[in-house]
């Protein structure tokens, strides 16, 4: 008994050491909430973010529908992704003090939107994109804490007990593979450097490489914006594999101008012609606000990739997702 219980304390410190790494101290600093900050935050959590698109509620809480007006950033929307085999309950990221994040200190904001760790210091857990906002600028971090600091509180106590993580997930965490070094000293290249503006925008600000560079094991540049190779799998809407984002001619963008693929994601319409599915539906009213020099830095960027010969399969929806979408009608 006595060494069952050292060897459970040895591999607690094993794992311990492997994560600790990734938790930094926080601080009592307070974030400098100007105008030009908390509207700059503003833009960055509705539009290029789109944290709406996962923490707002939608109606029913299904994802055939909008988001909440009434609960916005609300949490309580539910991921259940078969493929990877995670459910999450997303959390309210109010400033509510019972149920949100009212209780927390800016830098404990800053820290689970930089690198993943929870106020009290646990690691968070996909699909919150924290190794996407590794890149985040100082600047444009502390702007997104000001402007969460702004958003009127919703009471909305989210019961998470009902997440579930598969084992390699939780592995993967506990071993420290899903997280990154503490984030610091990061700077915006030039915006008059309109590739390298973009591929911040799409692989530091925006959740797209999440998604289109997704394999088996989660996103990784090995697949930069080459498409899914594993569906998300969703049971209210089926299987969709994130789409080929290079410029390759015969299975990604190589057959598009510009203004096409811009357009696409001003109107939620794929170049094909055909509505979007969720998720990307979901993320498409924010996108669309994006300004249009910001639209165009990202449009410049994912024309700039190497071009990767990957076809992704069609999307394969439920009846209902494809009445959404128009599918077959």
């Amino acid at each position: 008994m006595r060494s069952a219980r050292l060897a459970s304390l040895a591999l607690s410190l094993t794992l311990a050491a492997c994560t600790g790494k990734y938790v930094r101290p926080t601080t009592p600093e307070k974030v400098v909430a100007t105008p030009e900050a908390t509207a700059r935050g503003g833009y960055l959590v509705n539009q290029v973010a789109a944290c709406g698109a996962c923490h707002t509620p939608r109606v029913n809480l299904s994802w055939l529908e909008g988001e909440r007006t009434d609960a916005y950033l609300g949490g309580g929307q539910v991921i259940d992704d078969a493929a990877f085999g995670m459910t999450v309950v997303m959390p309210n990221i109010t400033v509510d003090a019972e149920t949100g994040i009212g209780g927390w200190s800016d830098d404990q904001i800053l820290r689970a939107v930089r690198d993943g760790v929870r106020a009290d210091d646990q690691l968070l857990m996909p699909p919150m994109p924290f190794g996407t906002w590794a890149h985040l600028s100082d600047d444009d971090a502390r702007a997104i804490v000001a402007y969460l600091r702004s958003v009127p509180p919703v009471r909305n106590a989210v019961d998470r007990s009902h997440n579930h993580f598969a084992f390699g997930l939780r592995f993967a965490k506990s071993m420290g593979f899903i997280h990154h070094r503490p984030a610091a000293n990061v700077q915006a290249p030039p915006r008059a450097d309109r590739v390298r503006y973009g591929e911040y925008l799409a692989h530091g600000v925006a959740p797209c490489h999440d998604c289109h560079s997704l394999t088996s094991k989660g996103p990784s540049d090995d697949n930069l914006f080459g498409g899914g190779e594993t569906p998300m799998e969703e049971p209210a809407i089926g299987k969709i594999w994130a789409r080929n984002l290079t410029p390759d001619k015969e299975t990604g963008l190589g057959n598009y101008t510009a203004a096409q693929i811009k357009e696409a994601l001003r109107s939620g319409k794929r170049l094909d012609g055909k509505l979007m599915a969720p998720p990307m539906s979901a993320f498409i009213p924010h996108f669309s606000g994006m300004t249009d020099d910001d639209l165009d830095a990202v449009v410049a960027y994912l024309m700039s990739l190497p071009a990767k010969k990957h076809k992704v399969p069609d999307r394969l929806l439920t009846p209902a997702a494809k009445k959404l979408v128009g599918d077959g009608i």
